[in-house]
């Protein structure tokens, strides 16, 4: 048995490896020694600069200070109060854990003011999609640059050591919808900023260029 030198194999990320039995007649096998995660071929979107965002912690000392301004629902219930800075830090970000331990999102604006929602779904919030936001796995987009529920490949991100020490296998999907336009992708990192490091560490922090492939779409709020 030989084994010819491998190659890529076009219009795909596999490599090829083929086996050539002697036998009569001759029988070849191929062997995909490595693959894209998915199971059909990527498309490639392009270039596009990835950034972060997190859920904020109302309880850190950055959000000290006596409570001044109301977070009221949809329809004008007072929610909780808060200190300014935390309720504009959270239509920046998004998502919130309030000092009691609920968690709160950035509804909208209704009537010319901002609103928020509660949540028992998920501790980290929900993305504009209806899924449950997933450390490491959520990223939030554009849709006009990549359409929401796909599945995304980030090959930068590949072999980033995560919290708990497994690696990263650059597959996130996109449930959520960023407050900008255009060719960038936001990370959802968990709670607080420091969950970045898990990328910035393996040489991709905020502001850096990667390489986006959508592969396919999906039901799950996970890819």
């Amino acid at each position: 048995m030989r084994t010819a030198a491998p190659f890529w194999l076009p219009g795909t990320l596999a490599m090829i490896a083929v086996l050539t039995v002697p036998l009569r007649p001759a029988l070849v096998f191929v062997l995909i020694l490595g693959a894209f995660p998915g199971s059909a071929a990527p498309e490639k979107v392009g270039r596009a600069m990835v950034t972060f965002y997190y859920t904020l912690d109302e309880s850190t000392p950055r959000y000290a200070g006596e409570p001044s301004v109301d977070l009221r629902g949809p329809s004008g219930k007072v929610i909780a109060r808060t200190t300014r800075r935390f309720r504009n830090a959270l239509v920046v970000q998004g998502t919130g854990v309030l000092r009691d331990g609920r968690t709160v999102f950035y509804y909208g604006k209704v009537g010319g003011e901002h609103r928020f929602r509660l949540t028992s779904k998920s501790k980290y919030g929900i993305g504009s999609t209806g899924c449950e936001l997933v450390p490491f796995r959520t990223i939030a987009v554009d849709p006009n640059f990549v359409p929401h529920r796909s599945k995304v490949y980030i090959p930068e991100m590949k072999g980033a050591r995560l919290p708990d020490g497994t690696i990263h296998d650059g597959m996130f999907v996109a449930t959520d919808r960023g407050h900008f336009k255009g060719a960038r992708v936001d990370l959802f990192v968990g709670i607080g900023y420091a969950g970045s490091k898990v990328f910035s560490r393996h040489g991709y922090g905020s502001r850096s260029r990667v390489t986006i492939y959508v592969d396919g779409k999906t039901r799950k709020c996970r890819p």
